[in-house]
Formats: structure tokens, sequence, C-alpha cells
């Protein structure tokens, strides 16, 4: 066999060189590549991590080690969300698991909203978006998830919620909203067999008042009995503007002798209330108010407690007003 002469042997010595230098030239782009997708993870402000199909952390950004837990990133790879629980508590642990199963099992996309506690110990609110990653041959390898931060457009929304179920003048709940909160409540009652009972009440000559001394006295004397009421009733009761000057009070695990009681110190406490007028005189003002207790629990509906109370209202008024009349 004719042996490879010294040029052939120098010219694949020279071929496997530059095989080399091509191979470390990819190599360091590669690196390059690797620590620009690195530092871009870690650049982005959202927290961002990779779990495996055992849920078993295989990496997260800064913000994420950082922000949400609060510690070195090799302290978190490689463990689960039950190996952290003074970080996260169990029952969160349950339910973000449950959750990454589910995807797991469904594959493609996720979203929830979850309250979060972060490393500094604030309370916040998160979107997670989360995803499969796949196998070539088309098998979930685990979930990478980023989270979004809508702490400030929850409270907005709260707000705005807030400010939907209040009167803007008297602060109390509004009519609407008196409806939601009460229908469940009188619903408890009735299938527990506890007592309720309503209350309305209604500012004695308020149309006077409104025409000797004007509609913004007028309004002060609502604003001034909301506020007593909000401050003598307990906080159990649900009160509510029902509209002009009519109020509405449900009262909980009240009998109709406990509800006249709280009734009549209304009562006194309004006719022992004074307001300034627009001449620096003090203006009195007194309430009638109808109280029924809720008897036929089987039947009785929301709107006919109302529709009870209004009646013994409108026989407090007749009686000769600033009094108390229960049916």
């Amino acid at each position: 066999m004719k042996k490879p002469s010294y040029q052939t042997l120098k010219n694949k010595i020279e071929t496997l060189e530059d095989s080399v230098k091509m191979i470390d030239s990819l190599k360091a782009e590669i690196e390059l590549n690797n620590s620009f997708l690195e530092m871009l993870f870690n650049t982005i402000p959202n927290p961002i991590f990779y779990k495996d199909k055992d849920g078993i952390y295989i990496n997260c950004n800064d913000s994420f080690s950082q922000n949400i837990l609060g510690l070195a990133k090799n302290e978190i790879i490689g463990k689960s969300l039950y190996d952290f629980p003074e970080k996260i508590p169990k029952e969160n642990a349950d339910i973000y698991y449950k959750k990454d199963m589910e995807l797991l099992e469904k594959t493609g996309t996720q979203s929830y909203t979850a309250c979060v506690k972060c490393a500094n110990g604030t309370t916040c609110y998160y979107n997670f978006y989360k995803a499969t990653f796949m196998s070539n041959e088309g098998k979930p390898l685990g979930i990478i998830g980023i989270m979004l931060d809508i702490t400030e457009l929850k409270k907005e929304e709260e707000k705005l919620k807030f400010l939907a179920s209040i009167d803007s003048m008297t602060k109390l709940f509004n009519r609407r909203h008196f409806y939601e909160i009460s229908e469940p409540i009188l619903n408890l009652a009735k299938r527990n067999n506890m007592p309720i009972s309503v209350m309305m009440l209604d500012v004695d000559n308020f149309k006077k008042i409104n025409d000797t001394y004007g509609h913004k006295i007028g309004d002060d004397v609502l604003i001034k009995l909301a506020d007593k009421l909000q401050k003598t009733n307990r906080k159990s009761d649900i009160i509510a503007r029902w509209g002009g000057e009519e109020f509405l009070i449900l009262l909980p695990e009240t009998d109709l002798k406990g509800a006249c009681k709280i009734a009549e110190k209304i009562r006194r406490t309004i006719e022992n209330l004074s307001i300034k007028t627009i001449d620096n005189k003090n203006l009195n003002f007194t309430l009638s108010i109808g109280v029924y207790q809720c008897k036929d629990k089987a039947n009785i509906s929301l709107d006919n407690l109302i529709q009870k109370v209004d009646t013994a209202l409108y026989k407090a008024k007749k009686n000769g007003k600033n009094q108390v009349y229960s049916e």
C-alpha cells in the first residue's frame, strides 16, 4: 500500500486545523449568542421561569428570583414549588401545581390571575401566562411561564367597583348594590331559620326643608343623617340610600324587638341632632321609621320584605311622624 505523500498529509492537517478553527469560531458565536440571550432574558422586567414536566425549575430570570422568591438562582433551579414553604404556602403551591398539570395534559397555553406574596412582603396581583414546550416527537417536556403585574389595574378596578356600588352624596350603598348583597343574606337567614329584619327611614318634611333653606341644606341633612347611621348601626347591618330622603337598613340576626330598639335609638339620635343653616341658625329634623321582621321565610322575597316595611313607614308618617312603627 502506497504511503501518502508529505504534501497530502500536510493538506489534511491544514484541513483539520481549518475545521477546528471553524468549530472554535462557531462555539464562540454560540457562546456569544447564549450570553446575549441570557442578558436579554435577565433584562426583561417581568418574572419568567421554566419548569420540567415534573415541576422542577430549570431556569428563571433575575426578576423572578429576586422579586418573587427573593433567592439566588442556584437556590431555585433544581427545586419545586414545595421546596419554598416559607415563600409559597402549601395551599398556593397546590393551586399552581394543579394548574401546571392541567396545562401539561392539554398542552398549548394557559392564563389566569393569582394573588402573590412577593419577596419584599407586599401582596400583588399577577396574570400568569404559561405555555408548554415540546420534544421533536411532540411530547411535553415542561412549561415556560411569564408573570405580568396587574396590581395597579386591580386597584383601579376595585375602586371603580366601589364607586359603582355607592351613592355619591351620602357614601352609603346604592339601591342596586343593596339588592346584590342583601339577597344572599336573606336566603341564608331563611335556610338557617335565623331572624332578620328591615327598617325604612324617611326624613320628615324634607320638601319643606329644601323649599325653606335650599337644596344645599337639604343635601347637608342627608349627608349628616348618613354619617350618623354609619356610626350608630352595627357592622353587620346593610345600609343604603333608597332614593331621595329614604334610607333602607337590613338587620341580619335581629328580631322585631331588637330592630325596634335600634330604630328608636336612631330616631332619638337624629331628633337631638342639628345642622347650621346659611344664616347660621340651628336646624333640627326628625325621622319616621318603619320596621318589619321577615316572618314567612319560605316564600318571602327581598321585594316582598321591602313592600312590607314601606307599608310600616307609611303608617309611621300617617300617625304623626317622628316615630317608629312596626308590622
